[in-house]
Formats: C-alpha cells, structure tokens, sequence
C-alpha cells in the first residue's frame, strides 16, 4: 500500500504536468495572437469588415488569455507549494542515519496528517482550476490574415502535442548510430550500457520521493525559501537570493540533445573537438579510477576534489545547473567530452556521484573499458562564482527557470569570462541581450519533460574587434 506521501506526490505530478501544458498553450497561443494583431493594418475609418472583426476578435482574445495564463500560473505556484510543503512534513524528524528511528515532532503532530491536509489543499487547487475552466480547450484564432512568416498549429493539436510524454530512458540501438554518423569518433566510443543504466538509475531516484523529501528540507534550511510564510508570495521569503522556481527539476532527454547538438554544426564541431582532446589525456585519467571512486569518505573527498581541479583545468563542457547530472553523463558517456557539472543543491549533486559510482562498478564487473571515468565531475557550485578559464568551451545554462537577477548575472559574466570562440548552449535567449554574443548562431526545437517545443539557443563569444564594431 503507497505511503500518503507517494499518492500525494503523484497526484501533484501529474497535476503540476497539466497545468503546466496548459501554461505553455496559453503563453505561445497568446504571443501567436498578439503577433497576428501587429501585423494588422493599422487602424482606418475605411477599414474592411473582415479586418474590423479580426482586430476586436484578436484583442478579446489576448486578453481572455492573458488572464487565464495569469490564474493558470497562480495555480500552479499553489500546486507547487502544496506538494513541497507536504515534502517538508514528511522530511520532519527523519533521522536518514541507517539503523536508527526517526523522531517523532516535538509538537506531537503527526506527519502523515500534515501530508494529508497538504493533499486536501491540492486536491481544491485542482477542483478550483477545473470549476475556473482553466483546463478547458483554448480559443481558436480567426482563421483568415494569418502570418505568412510561420506555420500556425491549431490550439488542440498544440495541446494535444504538449501532453505527449518522451521515455527518457529508452534509448535504442539506433539511436547511438545516429550519435556515431552525425557527431563522430567521440560518439563513436559511446557505452550505451552503461549510459543505459544511468540513465534508468537517474530516472528512479526522480521517483524518490524520501530524496525529493530531502532537497525540499535542503532548499528550505539553505535558501530559506517557502511559499508557506505569511506574508510573503508563493515560492519566496524576505532576504532569500533565490525563489523557489529557481529550483525547479526537468530532464532533457539524450535524442532531444542529440537533436541540439547536431542541429549546430559549430557545436557539432566543438564536440568532436573536445572529444579528441579528452582522448589524448584518458591515459591520465584511467590510472586514478580506483581513487576517484574509493567509497573511504576522507580519500573519497579528496579524491572528487583532485579530479574536478584537474579537469577546471582542461578544455571541457560546463553545465551550470546541471541537477542530477543528465548532461554531463552524455557528454562523457554519449560524446566523450570532458563535462563538469556545477549545482547549488548538494542533494542533486550527491545523487549524480552516487550514480556515477553505480555506472562505474557496473563497467568494472562487465570488463568493459572505464575511459569516461576521467572525463566528468560535479561540484555544489554556484553558476556566478565556478570556474570558466581558458578551457570552457562549451557552456550550458539550464536557466529555463532562473530568476531574472540570476540570470543576467550570469549572462554579464559569460560575456567579461569566457574566451572568443566558446559556445553557450541556453534554454532560453536572456545572452541576445549581451552585446558580446549577439543575436544566436542556431535556436533548436527538441522536447523536453515540460515542453513538447522546448527552444535552445546557441550562442558564440565574439571577438572583441566584432563586439566594437557591432556596437557603432
């Protein structure tokens, strides 16, 4: 029988995913809207009475939608909130020491009440967002003065197309051929049996929900950030640098990255490069597998501190946000790049060693050859202070949910740090605004767990001559 707690977190999953699709319909059919209305004729007292019609239909609409994106939001904070509350009460008095029993509140309460209260307050959130029509089909836009610069996709199918889930732990053999044909020797080294089970060992530690329990403890005590304190808006408290958004969890899966990385042939390029170089140093690398992964926690520590200061020294990848390390397990295991993965939460950090020492045994009991041992490491870092140097090649910014403050930071710092030539991977396009990158060499459609058309953007440092001449 699942624990209160397990119901409760997939009840809000899948809430969460819903009004989320919905979200993302609303904000790009509004946009599409608004698009439309700006490409009308301006306004004339002989204006046609199709025009005339279109115009008023279109304002009503941005505004219709407008709003509900707005409630839509608001539900989903409240969403959110609940299920990270009802993640604290069931955190509370946990001991997660072996062998030892949690303790009960001091205040006599009882946890699995707390959690069910919480699935009560999730439970109306829904039932109000139903009764609001917030799920109910989205408007249809006039059919006629339709944009010819796009392909226009109707309301439902866009529904419908964001409501397909990808298995993200599927990955076929065809797949590492395509990686093999279209990214090179790199790829060609691949170890899919292994990428498999990280893969399949990251997939199921999302599903943990006393790990998920944890970070939500982890968040609240280090950032103190809670959408529960009176007074304060959903997701943030008063001092905190960070709102709770900035902490939210999505995967990329391998074929959408792959899909990125081979849709640029200038990221293509920095790959295959990477890849050769890492070859070059595995030799290095392999001689220390054993200390890398030794499960003594004073030569453990040391030796993941030896092997991130080695690699911040050598061309690489760097994913700032980098979770449970997704990316930088493809990177080595799928595209034999060096990859250091920085992450604020020393929970999501601890969670992509762990699997990496799980890959590694794993690869030393099939025999296999551990190459791509040398080539990854994580560290509980923060995005504006990690090292870049000479060596990042390729960055990416997993900022889809940053906070703005955030992510300008970053972004003013990629543009001072980073050496002409690198190549910045973003979920969104905050470094089009940074007169050192400019407008990106490639924008990437590929899904990703909350976003059927997820867009990357690719960016590349320019040369300063290019910086002064495009600022004259």
């Amino acid at each position: 029988m699942a624990r209160a707690i397990e119901s409760l977190v997939a009840t809000a999953g899948a809430a969460i995913e819903k009004l989320q699709a919905h979200a993302t319909s609303a904000r790009a059919l509004e946009a599409e809207a608004r698009a439309r209305l700006d490409a009308l004729p301006p306004s004339a007292d002989d204006d046609l009475p199709g025009v005339v019609k279109t115009r008023a239909t279109l304002r009503v609409v941005c505004r219709s939608l407008h709003a509900r994106l707005r409630e839509t939001l608001r539900a989903l904070e409240g969403a959110r909130a609940a299920v990270d509350a009802a993640l604290l009460a069931h955190h509370r008095g946990k001991t997660h020491v072996p062998g030892v029993a949690a303790r009960p509140p001091e205040d006599g309460s009882s946890d699995s009440g707390d959690v069910r209260a919480f699935a009560a307050s999730l439970a109306r959130i829904v039932e109000e967002a139903e009764e609001d029509g917030l799920f109910a089909p989205l408007p249809r836009l006039p059919a006629s003065f339709t944009l010819k610069t796009e392909t226009v996709i109707e309301p439902r199918a866009r529904e419908e197309e964001l409501e397909i889930e990808t298995d993200i732990t599927h990955l076929p053999d065809a797949l590492f051929a395509e990686l093999s044909l279209s990214l090179g020797a790199g790829a060609r080294r691949a170890d899919p049996a292994t990428l498999r089970l990280v893969v399949a060992t990251l997939a199921a530690a999302e599903r943990d929900v006393d790990a998920r329990a944890a970070l939500a403890h982890e968040i609240e005590t280090r950032f103190r950030v809670s959408g529960t304190s009176p007074g304060t808006s959903p997701g943030t408290s008063p001092g905190t640098s960070y709102s709770s958004e900035n902490f939210a969890y999505g995967t990329t899966s391998l074929r959408a990255w792959t899909r990125v990385v081979a849709a640029c042939p200038a990221l293509a390029a920095a790959m295959r490069a990477l890849a050769r170089d890492a070859e070059r140093d595995a030799a290095t690398f392999a001689e220390d597998e054993d200390f890398f992964f030794s499960e003594k926690v004073g030569e453990k520590h040391s030796a993941q501190l030896q092997k991130l200061r080695r690699l911040e020294e050598r061309s690489r990848c760097v994913v700032f946000g980098s979770s449970t390390g997704w990316l930088v397990f493809y990177a080595a295991l799928a595209h034999g790049v060096r990859s250091v993965g920085y992450e604020l939460l020393e929970g999501r950090v601890a969670t992509a060693r762990a699997t990496a020492r799980t890959a590694f045994s794993f690869s030393s009991k099939a025999r296999r050859a551990c190459s791509w041992v040398g080539l990854l490491a994580f560290s509980s870092s923060d995005a504006t202070l990690a090292p870049l140097g000479v060596g990042a090649k390729v960055v990416v910014l997993t900022s889809q949910c940053w906070d703005e403050s955030l992510k300008t930071r970053v972004a003013e710092r990629l543009a001072s740090e980073l050496k002409p030539g690198a190549l910045v991977v973003d979920y969104g396009e905050r470094l089009a605004r940074e007169p050192a990158f400019g407008e990106p060499i490639a924008v990437v459609e590929a899904p990703t767990s909350w976003n059927a058309k997820q867009r990357f953007y690719v960016f590349q440092k320019r040369e300063m001559t290019a910086v002064s001449e495009a600022s004259e």
